[in-house]
């Protein structure tokens, strides 16, 4: 294994990460003079169930594992996973800044408590229900799925690990509404934020194969 290689394939992502983190907490930070509320009726029929904080944190380990275990074992599915996170974090970035939104899905306070209950407590102090157009945490499990369903590694092309890997991608995706961190609205939009991206991905591949 070439150390200095690896090191050399993941220092942009880690550079990206760096500029990122800085432009989210002024996002968050920044307070807007009016927001767009991606609300439907549907959203408020959707139960607010604590017990999906579970799968709602696993998202934080997840991220780090799957892209790990590419730059180890299937170079050429990292560099695909990383662009097309980078590619989405920074239309979020973008997109919070110039059309900030909010939503008023929490309940006034959360009842019960077990350690789910605590947990949400803790993440409703942490997050503000603002910039959550287009859901970045729907689009970066997305792109996990589909990275290790093109991955040719072993574990990626394991039957089970790929049962495993959409069971999780659903029970993500279904936290952010059923934590009221998310409208229906906010994943599909990362949806098809995800299609778009893997288009143009591929689309500039091609063209610089050509030459």
């Amino acid at each position: 294994m070439d150390i200095k290689k690896k090191i050399k394939v993941v220092t942009p992502m880690l550079i990206f990460l760096c500029i990122y983190m800085v432009f989210f907490f002024l996002v968050e930070r920044y307070e807007a003079s009016s927001y767009y509320i991606p609300e439907i009726p549907l959203d408020h029929d959707i139960p607010f169930i604590p017990a999906f904080i579970i799968p709602y944190v696993m998202w934080f380990p997840w991220i780090p594992f799957v892209c790990l275990w590419a730059l180890f074992t299937d170079e050429d599915a990292y560099n695909k996973i990383t662009r097309l996170l980078m590619i989405g974090m920074s239309l979020f970035i973008l997109i919070s800044f110039l059309f900030p939104t909010k939503l008023f899905l929490r309940p006034d306070s959360v009842p019960g408590n077990d350690i789910c209950s605590k947990m949400v407590k803790y993440l409703h102090k942490i997050d503000t229900p603002t910039n959550v157009f287009p859901s970045i945490h729907v689009y970066d499990t997305l792109v996990l799925c589909y990275g290790v369903f093109i991955g040719k590694c072993k574990l990626f092309k394991n039957s089970i690990f790929r049962a495993f890997t959409v069971l999780l991608t659903v029970a993500i995706c279904l936290a952010t509404c059923f934590l009221k961190q998310h409208s229906v609205v906010d994943g599909i939009a990362a949806l098809v934020m995800l299609i778009l991206a893997i288009l143009a991905y591929d689309l500039i591949a091609k063209c610089f194969s050509k030459k």
